[in-house]
């Protein structure tokens, strides 16, 4: 059994526009106080699956992978959170 979240089966994926971390997402996304563990929450209450996992730390440095979800999938619950609308729900 593991702790927290695994990136056992996540591809490794280079930059690309297309994909956000929780991190990314939190500054790309909303009001200047928007962050990653508010991001966090938001891929939970969606089921936002991520698509991949990136390095974040540069070449020979210790760190893990950060899990990226497509940003048009984060762009869209974001937008329905702040309009009050559910998963499963349309507005």
């Amino acid at each position: 059994m593991t702790k927290g979240w695994t990136s056992i089966g996540l591809k490794t994926v280079g930059d690309d526009d297309n994909l956000w971390t929780a991190a990314e997402a939190a500054v790309l996304l909303g009001p200047p106080d928007l962050n990653p563990d508010e991001v966090r929450r938001l891929i939970r209450l969606f089921a936002i699956a991520p698509v991949g996992k990136r390095r974040t730390t540069g070449y020979r440095q210790p760190g893990r992978h950060a899990r990226v979800y497509q940003a048009a999938e984060l762009i869209e619950a974001y937008d329905k959170l702040s309009k009050g609308v559910g998963k499963g729900e349309t507005q």
